[in-house]
């Protein structure tokens, strides 16, 4: 009984510790962004979070951040971010974690 318990709970509680941007929505966190995130091979990522590469998305374009998927950008660890622009025109931004640079696809 107690284990049917948590497998009815424990969702509910990974839902409330779930990663928002600013406008409440939630962010897609996956293995491999975490991964990333840690990178274990010693080499410094200059964007190490998909919260950072919404950040640095949203400075450089204004609009709606609808999702940050990880992703490779030039054989390097990078984030896809999908944004909704305030014409209502939907674009993907891929950034490179390992240099930083920011390119509208």
């Amino acid at each position: 009984m107690k284990a049917v318990l948590l497998l009815i709970l424990i969702p509910f509680a990974l839902l409330g510790s779930m990663p928002t941007n600013a406008s409440g929505q939630y962010l897609t966190l996956s293995a491999a962004s975490m991964a990333m995130a840690t990178n274990h091979s010693g080499k410094s990522l200059k964007v190490s979070s998909s919260q950072q590469a919404a950040q640095l998305v949203k400075s450089r374009y204004s609009g709606k951040i609808l999702k940050v998927q990880s992703t490779r950008v030039n054989g390097n660890p990078g984030y896809r971010v999908k944004v909704l622009s305030k014409d209502g025109v939907v674009f993907y931004v891929s950034v490179d974690a390992k240099t930083g640079s920011i390119r509208r696809n």
